[in-house]
């Protein structure tokens, strides 16, 4: 099925769900675009999880200005009867003042995270409920469901969703620009469409991220629900036990020394150091992982 059919195959669906929650013509054209973008990145046999991802969650926006959140996805959970459900929603912040392309960004990245934790979202233990966003999860207590903590690997999550980010507007970029809202996206993006989200992170990963092992492995174990075997498979491919734990600490601990720049006045050398000797730490591991997989 070529491009034009998938687009002119879901108008009907983004019409019902656009009048359902009755978004406006910015939300209900790039629809018309995202949903059929999102199918073909993943394949026709991920439509129905696809359509059933954007149907199940309202886009809702507000005018309140954030410089670090412009977006975000949230799913809660709540008890009904015996069974753990979860309450979900898109945010976009700062509506009224967001371009084209970065409420396009926006909207795909966090609809990607929401696709990628669709299925297998909620793992209960005796103690925990464990609430699954793509490869990471979120963990609250079992007796009355207050929130715990972020697993680490949260932010690995959030660069393999940046670069799925990239892929989708890229299958966007390449449809008709006879259409008004491809011309202008194209307009104002390059050739090529990079993100700017968690950029140091994502740039000091991109050689795993550009290993086609790594990248198909994480994609389809994502998709599917099926990542508590992940460390596991990674920590066998390095050759070391909890190298995959430490990689997501020493990404985590980048993150954090790079966001504590924006504040500091004083000492800020010491802190650009240690960034640097983070991510030589965490290039040791991808060297590693690259090194021992035979299909790259």
């Amino acid at each position: 099925m070529d491009n034009n059919s998938i687009i002119e195959r879901e108008k009907h669906f983004i019409d019902e769900i656009s009048d359902k929650y009755n978004y406006d013509s910015n939300i209900r054209h790039l629809l018309y675009i995202m949903i059929p973008a999102f199918i073909i990145k993943y394949g026709i046999s991920k439509e129905k999880l696809i359509l059933n991802t954007f149907r199940n969650i309202r886009i809702m926006s507000s005018n309140k200005e954030s410089k670090i959140i412009r977006a975000y996805y949230s799913s809660t959970p709540y008890k009904d009867i015996n069974e753990y459900k979860t309450r979900k929603y898109m945010m976009i912040q700062n509506y009224n003042n967001i371009s084209l392309v970065e409420l396009l960004d926006n909207l795909v990245h966090e609809f990607n995270h929401a696709v990628n934790s669709y299925l297998n979202e909620i793992k209960v233990t005796n103690k925990y409920v464990l609430l699954r966003t793509g490869l990471t999860y979120r963990i609250y207590r079992k007796n009355d469901l207050s929130f715990v903590k972020k697993h680490e690997s949260y932010l690995l999550e959030e660069i393999i969703n940046t670069k799925q980010t990239e892929d989708i507007i890229n299958i966007i970029k390449t449809f008709d620009s006879n259409d008004p809202t491809i011309y202008a996206i194209n307009s104002e993006t390059e050739h090529k469409y990079n993100s700017n989200a968690y950029y140091l992170q994502s740039y000091v990963c991109k050689e795993i991220l550009n290993n086609r092992t790594f990248i198909s492995t994480l994609e389809n174990l994502r998709i599917n629900g099926e990542i508590y075997d992940i460390s596991s498979w990674f920590d066998n491919i390095v050759g070391t036990k909890g190298k995959y734990k430490e990689l997501n600490n020493l990404l985590n601990e980048a993150y954090n020394l790079e966001m504590s720049l924006v504040d500091k006045k004083v000492f800020k050398q010491f802190t650009i150091n240690k960034i640097r000797s983070v991510l030589r730490d965490i290039l040791r591991i991808v060297n590693d992982f690259n090194n021992n997989v035979n299909f790259k």
